[in-house]
């Protein structure tokens, strides 16, 4: 299972402020008055820098495990879904155009989902099963075993 996370680091700023840092993504910082707040932000700046680097068409750095004095914070499924598909797109060398004839959609459509403007998740997940990925959903902390095979924990 794949799923998109990047390291953070929070430290105390001050009597009354924390400040979150991603070592892997610079451009995403942020801060609150408790730990708990600043980590509460940290989604949103992560999501910020990831939306930078999607809409300059840069390359992300490839998430790396979070350390001992680290959290992971996941990235939103629908911005996971988008960063993922950058990443099949030039792995397989397929442009918009390509992606468009595979998923057998007008190629505004596929615009629309690389840019993140006016498109769904199930179009974004859509365009990964044309490029042969099959996603799914993954709920870490809600698995458990039952007759050893994994299953999610009922609520």
């Amino acid at each position: 299972m794949f799923i998109i996370s990047y390291r953070a680091r929070i430290e105390r700023a001050g009597p009354d402020e924390f400040i979150v840092r991603f070592p892997d993504l610079p451009e995403a910082l942020t801060s609150g008055a408790t730990g708990e707040e600043a980590l509460s932000n940290a989604a949103d700046a992560l999501a910020t820098a990831v939306e930078g680097y999607l809409d300059a068409g840069t390359d992300l750095p490839r998430p790396l495990e979070a350390g001992p004095d680290e959290v992971a914070v996941v990235l939103d499924p629908k911005l996971a879904a988008r960063m993922l598909l950058r990443r099949v797109m030039t792995e397989q060398n397929v442009s918009g155009r390509a992606l468009a004839q595979r998923m057998g959609r007008d190629e505004k459509q596929v615009r629309r989902v690389l840019t993140g403007r006016g498109a769904t998740l199930n179009l974004t997940l859509d365009a990964l099963r044309a490029l042969g990925v099959r996603p799914g959903l993954a709920a870490p902390g809600l698995e458990r075993e039952v007759d050893g095979a994994p299953a999610l924990v009922e609520a």
